[in-house]
C-alpha cells in the first residue's frame, strides 16, 4: 500500500494582500516535495478562526516592528493553539539598525521559533519545509482520529448506502467511537437508512459553533443500535444553505479529536463544502457504478482534483453495485478510463437495497459466504489500518 504523503497546512498572516501573495508564491515555488495547503489573511479575527478550524502546522506572520502590536497578534494565535509553530517574516529593508533593541529576543520569548527575510530565499524555505514534516515520536500519542469521506459527483451510485454500511461495520468493532456525519446538506439520507429520527443535526452544530466542544458534539449526535453515532443532515434544506465550509471544517476537526473514526457522506456535487471535507479527510473514497456516464463524470472529477493539486495517494476508487451486463464497462475498462486502479469492487446485491429501505444496514447481519460482506469488511479493515497506534489510556 502506498504511503500517504504529508500535506502541511500553513497560514500566512500579513499586513496587506500583496505581501501575503508574495510569501504564498515563494512557498509554492519552494515546495518541491509535494502538495501544501496555504491560507492567506490580513485580518486577525480570520487568522484566529483559521488556526481554530484548519489547525495549520505553522503560521508565517509578517512582523510589524512594533513589539506591542506583534505581541497582541501572536498572543491571540497562541491562545487557540499553545504549541503552534510561528515563523516571523521581516523585510530586507529592516536592517539591524532599524530593529528595536531586544525586539527579536522578545519575539523568541513569545514563541516565534524562526525568522525569514523577504524576499525569501530558497535555502531558507528548505529548512522551514523540513521542519514542517511530522516528527514520529512513540511517546506522543496522536490526538486525532481517522476521518474518511465518501464522494461522487453523480447521484444514485449508492454512495450514502456505502458510507452508512462502512460506518456500521466500524462501529461493530469500536462501539461509541464512530461518528457518521451526513454532510449532504440538501438531501441527506443517512438517518432513514439507519431508521433514525434525529431531533438535532448539523444545523444545531452550526448554530452553536462558538461553544461546540467534545461533550456538545456527542449530545447533538443520535446514537444507533450498532454503536455508531449520527450527526444528521438538516431537515430543512433552506436553513442548511447557511452552513458554510468553515463551519464544516470546525465540526470535522472537533469530531476527529472526539472520536476514533469519523465517516463523512457528502453531497453529489463538487463545491466548497466538499472540498473542505477532502482537505480534512485522511482518505477519500470516490464511488461510482459501472455505467459509462458515471465513469465519464468521475474522469472529470479526478481531472478537477488533479488541477487543484489534491494528493492522488489519498484517493481510493470504489466501484459499487458492480454488474457484468452487456455494454457495461468492466473493471479493467474503468481503470484505463480513470488512469487509476480500482481499489474496491462491491457487487450488486439486493440485500443492500432492502437494507436501505427497512433502515437496517446489512453490515449488521454478516453473511459468511457473501462477497458483499467480505468487501465491506475489507473496506473497514483498510480504514482501521489508517489509525495511528494509540498510547494506552490516550482516549
Amino acid at each position: 500500500m502506498t504511503e500517504t504523503k504529508f500535506a502541511p497546512r500553513v497560514l500566512i498572516f500579513a499586513h496587506d494582500e500583496a505581501v501575503g501573495g508574495e510569501i504564498r508564491d515563494a512557498i509554492r515555488n519552494g515546495a518541491a516535495d509535494g502538495p501544501i495547503n496555504l491560507y492567506v489573511t490580513t485580518d486577525l479575527t480570520q487568522a484566529v478562526d483559521t488556526v481554530r478550524d484548519r489547525e495549520p502546522n505553522a503560521v508565517i506572520i509578517e512582523l510589524s516592528g512594533d513589539l506591542s502590536h506583534d505581541r497582541t497578534r501572536i498572543g491571540e494565535l497562541r491562545s487557540i493553539h499553545p504549541n503552534l509553530m510561528i515563523v516571523g517574516v521581516y523585510s530586507a529593508e529592516s536592517n539591524s539598525a532599524s530593529i528595536p533593541s531586544g525586539y527579536m529576543v522578545e519575539l523568541v520569548r513569545l514563541g516565534v521559533s524562526d525568522f525569514l527575510r523577504r524576499p525569501i530565499a530558497d535555502g531558507e524555505l528548505n529548512g522551514f519545509m523540513s521542519r514542517l514534516a511530522p516528527q514520529h515520536n512513540s511517546n506522543e500519542p496522536s490526538r486525532n482520529g481517522t476521518c474518511v469521506a465518501f464522494i461522487s459527483n453523480k447521484g444514485g451510485v449508492g454512495k450514502s448506502s456505502l458510507a452508512v454500511n462502512t460506518a456500521t461495520a466500524l462501529s461493530m468493532q469500536y462501539p461509541d467511537e464512530v461518528l457518521l456525519i451526513d454532510a449532504s446538506l440538501q438531501m441527506g439520507v443517512c438517518a432513514p437508512m439507519l431508521n433514525l429520527s434525529p431531533e438535532t443535526s448539523l444545523l444545531d452544530a452550526f448554530q452553536q459553533r462558538e461553544r461546540l466542544d467534545s461533550t456538545l458534539i456527542r449530545q447533538l449526535a443520535t446514537p444507533h443500535e450498532s454503536g455508531l453515532l449520527l450527526l444528521a443532515a438538516p431537515s430543512d434544506p433552506v436553513a442548511a444553505a447557511d452552513i458554510d465550509d468553515q463551519s464544516i471544517v470546525r465540526v470535522l476537526n472537533l469530531a476527529r479529536r472526539t472520536f476514533r473514526f469519523v465517516v463523512v457522506d457528502t453531497f453529489p456535487l463538487f463545491d466548497q463544502v466538499v472540498m473542505s471535507v477532502l482537505d480534512i479527510a485522511t482518505r477519500s473514497y470516490v464511488v461510482l457504478d459501472n455505467v459509462v456516464p458515471t465513469v465519464l463524470s468521475v474522469v472529470h472529477l479526478l481531472r478537477l482534483l488533479e488541477d487543484l493539486q489534491y494528493p492522488q495517494e489519498r484517493l481510493r476508487i470504489v466501484v459499487n453495485r458492480y454488474q457484468q451486463l452487456a455494454g457495461n464497462p468492466l473493471i479493467d475498462d474503468i481503470s484505463r478510463s480513470l488512469r487509476m486502479k480500482v481499489d474496491h469492487v462491491l457487487p450488486y446485491n439486493r440485500r443492500m437495497i432492502t437494507a436501505a429501505n427497512v433502515g437496517r444496514p446489512c453490515a449488521m447481519d454478516f453473511v459468511r459466504w457473501s462477497k458483499l460482506h467480505r468487501e465491506l469488511k475489507q473496506l473497514a479493515s483498510e480504514i482501521i489500518a489508517l489509525q495511528p497506534i494509540q498510547a494506552e489510556g490516550s482516549r
